[in-house]
């Protein structure tokens, strides 16, 4: 982390008549007029480009006064730094928002978070380029037409008079919302109508979870899942390094058990049994195909045998018989969950609330409650409730409603059958949206009132009870927009700042439930939380009640379907609609499939064979003969279960064709978007209610191939460490790029696994030529922690300046990404392994790079980097061809940079590079010199840990270790004598400064692949 990191801040207050532009100079609010988008930018240091693009024309004439008080910190051309809440998901990770000169630049993770613990995923990383974005609505729409707020409130207002005086139905649908603040709000403004209630409606639903533990416990609750006090973990499908519930939170418990040492050679077991490759399959110890209309039927047997074990006698048995493999398997994970009672934790993602009613028995029989599962303290992060949104669509379609209210989610994008529901809502008298674009709700609302972008606004959030974190602006608004709070007040008859709002709130509810010791005064406690951005309150426990075995049924066989079953998910960098207008995030390559800008249907590779399939042919998918349909191209994706389609969601949505011409046009270049000239195909026409929830599993589809082609845009076309057999050397068929071994074996060698070495020394032919007495910077990565997750990717991208090129750059292999992730397949059905190995420049000592550059532009510094001077290099990509790591970026165009507004996230420490230069990942070299500044202006020593790269800092798994090789002190030396470190292609001699440590899993010896 950058100098100052540590030192959180809170906002100040300007001084009365004046107006404090971006730069840190005040002007007065009775001269200036209303800030332009010119001004901004001059205010935020693009004066000088600005400069260039004005010609002759005279610059207006404005007074700039410095501050009459100098905020504290605030060091003009410094990163300052504000703790808050990430908003991009419910989960509500903590974030250290860093600003320079007024404008918030990059997002990294809070450390002292509990949850978080300092990470943070993509989509937090790229919550800047939302804020930038200058298609977000700068204003509210009436019909859609520009409107003035004071016009639109007279008339809601007058709107909602009628509907309270003709008791017609008010509702306000909005996604889980974590705010207490917002909450209140939502309450007392609903509170004012006799007929009113708040629907909450999740992009993907948990609401199954939620009901079972109401039938089970008699409270409506979602457990907080603690992985860092579980030994044993069984998924049934949960994608909890992923997309699921808390991904960073779990990522960080689940990663923290998974470091075997020479002196403990203990780590965690964990077992994922689903129908699709998820990211956190690919990372499991045991990992098994199956069937979803299998999955009910083994969670059921596995209760059986628990139930068995626990001597807790059932009327009857609640699976039917399944085969003898299914046996085996099951009373292999009776076993080793038995054996981990207390230190076990089992979960399912499966809608069925009878399926969830089982888990709960599961985690009941294990004594997990209140030790792996915590639902005195439940997790706030999910609260959807599907069986009142189903209610919901039925008083639409029977026109019960008279004013729908919708924020924080896509109503006509998300809802299961929403293509037949546009016009009933098109109906009712008074619908608002609070949306920050136009999307499908939003396209026929009477008004939108589009809320702040999350660094504008004033909030908070409790993700788990009694952890509460403040939101806090770091810029004022940039468009005429108000926060929600703001406008329910307004609309309640009370109007009130959202300062004033959250502030009031934490005073009346929040305070009173500070611990004891704890400041006696608000204004101490209020500060503190601003500073720290979070605060530990109590919590009044739900009265839960005593585990409830009556509602357990049994299982129904359920045939295998001839035709074919869906599976819906989201993907890492598309949780959910919102999202699908971010650049960073379109082009950020899926972790398990490594394509980019498309949507598209998985299947395995033995269907795909049946079929005459290959990748990119367009197929399409039908529910039943008269059921909705879509056309997509196909992926083969190993290790996905025979009979089984995956499609992600979050993808076709409206405004998606702002991406059609983005990237570099010239005449062979192709659009970013597909046929239906949006981004992807929206593959929600497929969700259904049943069983009062919604359900993203369906059986009874087919699959037909069509004549088209769409080439898909990944960035990995080799996805196997083993050689084609007429190029592989004898002896070597298998690649070692990266090196794996299992628990038992590590436990009898820590060095298992290794590559046999012919002959090592460190003696050179030549003399050492590049003497570091000072520093030697190195990289150790953990990829026995590292999930693959990709937050680096996007840290990286938003620290140095990378490019979005677009689909067509990306499907020739011209991505600019510094770091990928690559993943590789090892083996075949039931033995398949996954590994996910974060790649970047390695800065060689002995550099292939450096030798052949004809001008230099590719140098090694004193202190151990592999440095490249722009203004040198001159395009001969010598240097890219003779890199064995394949990771050095070529400028082919100068890539875009039109948008005035969205070029405010640039970072101004990171030079933007032109056509026909070369670049690579440099280390982060201005975080490594703003800290040995730092240090040199404090007269101290550099000290180990206060720089960190911007990928080493929002690693949720805290798998990267970067320093001072030099320090004998330091973590990264530590790392670097670990018995799992190994370098890439050491037997080049190259000598990286980059080393990994192997993977580990926990397996019997017999089980070893590599």
């Amino acid at each position: 982390m950058n100098q100052n990191s540590d030192d959180h801040r809170s906002l100040g207050t300007e001084p009365r008549g004046l107006r404090r532009l971006s730069n840190g100079y005040f002007v007065s609010t009775e001269e200036a007029p209303a800030l332009s988008r010119r001004e901004f930018l001059e205010a935020a240091g693009f004066s000088l480009s600005l400069a260039a693009m004005s010609g002759c024309g005279r610059a207006p004439v404005e007074s700039a006064l410095p501050f009459p008080i100098q905020p504290v910190g605030a060091i003009p051309g410094r990163l300052q730094y504000y703790a808050s809440t990430c908003a991009g998901c419910p989960a509500a990770c903590g974030l250290l928002i860093g600003t320079r000169d007024g404008r918030p630049l990059k997002m990294e993770g809070l450390p002292e978070h509990p949850l978080s613990q300092g990470g943070l995923c993509a989509v937090g990383q790229a919550l800047p380029i939302g804020l930038y974005d200058s298609q977000r609505l700068i204003g509210l729409l009436r019909a859609g037409k520009k409107a003035e707020w004071a016009q639109v409130d007279e008339e809601i207002l007058q709107g909602l008079r009628q509907i309270k005086d003709q008791e017609q139905q008010v509702v306000i649908v909005t996604s889980t919302i974590t705010s207490p603040t917002i909450q209140a709000s939502i309450d007392s403004f609903l509170d004012q109508f006799q007929n009113a209630k708040h629907v909450v409606l999740d992009a993907v639903s948990s609401s199954a979870i939620l009901d079972a533990h109401e039938q089970t416990h008699a409270v409506r609750v979602l457990p907080h899942y603690r992985f860092d006090r579980a030994e044993v973990v069984v998924s049934f499908g949960a994608d909890f390094l992923g997309t699921w519930i808390s991904p960073v939170e779990f990522t960080a418990d689940w990663s923290a058990r998974r470091v075997p040492r020479e002196q403990s050679p203990e780590m965690s077991y964990h077992v994922q049994l689903e129908s699709r490759m998820s990211l956190t399959g690919s990372n499991a110890d045991r990992r098994i195909a199956i069937h979803p209309s299998n999955q009910g039927p083994l969670v059921a047997r596995l209760a059986d045998k628990l139930a068995a074990a626990a001597g807790r006698q059932l009327d009857e048995p609640l699976a039917p018989r399944i085969a003898e493999s299914d046996e085996n398997l099951v009373s292999e994970l009776a076993e080793r969950l038995w054996n981990a009672r207390g230190k076990s934790l089992v979960l399912c993602d499966s809608q069925e609330v009878g399926v969830q009613t089982q888990i709960n028995f599961i985690n009941d029989l294990l004594g997990n409650y209140e030790h792996t599962l915590d639902i005195e303290r439940p997790s706030l992060q999910r609260q959807g409730n599907d069986r009142e949104v189903q209610q919901l669509v039925e008083d639409i379609r029977a026109k019960q409603v008279g004013a729908l209210i919708v924020a924080e989610v896509d109503l006509l994008y998300d809802l299961a059958g929403h293509e037949s529901l546009s016009a009933e809502v098109g109906e009712i008298p008074l619908t608002i949206s609070f949306s920050h674009r136009v999307d499908e709700f939003a396209a026929i609302a009477k008004f939108v009132c589009p809320d702040h972008h999350t660094l504008e606004s004033w909030s908070d959030a409790e993700p788990i009870s009694g952890l509460i974190s403040l939101i806090q602006p770091t810029i004022r608004p940039l468009s005429n927009t108000r926060a929600i709070v703001e406008s329910l007040a307004v609309w309640s008859g009370q109007p009130q700042a959202a300062y004033e709002v959250v502030k009031d709130h934490w005073e009346k509810k929040i305070f009173p439930r500070r611990r004891s010791t704890g400041s006696s005064q608000f204004l101490d406690f209020w500060e503190q939380a601003l500073r720290d951005g979070f605060v530990e309150v109590s919590s009044e426990a739900p009265t839960i009640g005593r585990f409830e075995t009556s509602v357990l049924e049994p299982v129904a066989q359920e045939r295998m379907s001839e035709n074919f079953s869906l599976v819906l998910y989201n993907k890492v960098s598309m949780l959910d609609s919102r999202h699908s207008h971010n650049p960073w995030l379109q082009e950020l390559p899926d972790p398990v499939t490594k394509v980019t800008w498309d949507n598209y249907v998985s299947i395995s590779p033995r269907d795909a064979a049946e079929l005459g399939i290959q990748d990119g042919d367009v197929v399409k998918v039908s529910a039943g003969k008269n059921g909705s349909r879509i056309e997509l191209p196909a992926l083969i994706q190993p290790g996905q279960h025979d009979g089984v389609l995956a499609v992600a969601l979050a993808y076709g949505c409206k405004g998606t064709d702002r991406f059609a011409k983005i990237g570099p046009q010239w005449i062979e270049a192709r659009p970013s978007v597909s046929e239906n000239g949006l981004v992807g195909v929206n593959a929600a026409v497929f969700v259904s209610f049943h069983g009062g929830t919604q359900r993203y599993t369906r059986a009874g589809f087919s699959l037909a191939k069509t004549s088209r082609h769409r080439e898909l845009a990944a960035t990995q076309e080799y996805n196997s460490l083993e050689l084609p057999p007429e190029v592989a050397p004898h002896g070597a068929e298998r690649r070692k790029i990266v090196q794996h071994t299992t628990l038992a074996a590590f436990t009898k060698d820590a060095e298992a696994g290794a590559v046999e070495e012919h002959f090592s020394t460190e003696t050179q032919l030549w003399p050492e030529d590049h003497p570091k007495p000072d520093h030697t910077w190195g990289m150790v990565i953990d990829l026995n922690k590292c999930t693959g997750c990709s937050a680096c990717v996007i840290a990286c991208q938003s620290e140095n300046n990378i490019p979005v090129v677009g689909y067509d750059e990306v499907r020739r292999q011209r991505e600019m990404h510094w770091i990928r992730i690559d993943r590789y397949y090892d083996g075949e059905d039931e033995d398949l392994n996954v590994a996910h190995q974060p790649m970047m420049c390695q800065h060689c000592g002995n550099a292939p790079c450096e030798t052949v550059c004809p001008v230099l532009a590719t140098v090694h510094s004193s202190e151990g980097l592999n440095e490249q001077v722009y203004n040198r290099c001159v395009g001969t990509r010598y240097c890219a061809n003779n890199c064995p790591y394949k990771v050095r970026r070529f400028n082919w165009f100068k890539y875009p940079y039109d948008d005035t507004l969205q070029n405010l996230v640039l970072n101004p420490e990171v030079t933007v590079r032109s056509r026909g230069v070369m670049e690579k990942c440099s280390m982060c070299f201005q975080r490594i010199e703003a800290g040995k500044i730092e240090a040199r202006s404090q007269g101290l020593p550099i000290v180990d840990g206060a720089i960190q790269t911007a990928c080493q800092q929002s690693c949720p798994a805290s798998a990267i270790v970067f320093g001072d090789m030099n320090d004998p002190q330091s973590e990264i030396h530590l790392a670097l004598e670990n018995p799992r470190r190994y370098r890439v292609l050491e037997e080049l001699n190259v000598r990286p400064a980059v080393s990994y440590l192997r993977v580990v899993r926990n397996r019997d010896e017999e089980s070893q692949h590599g």
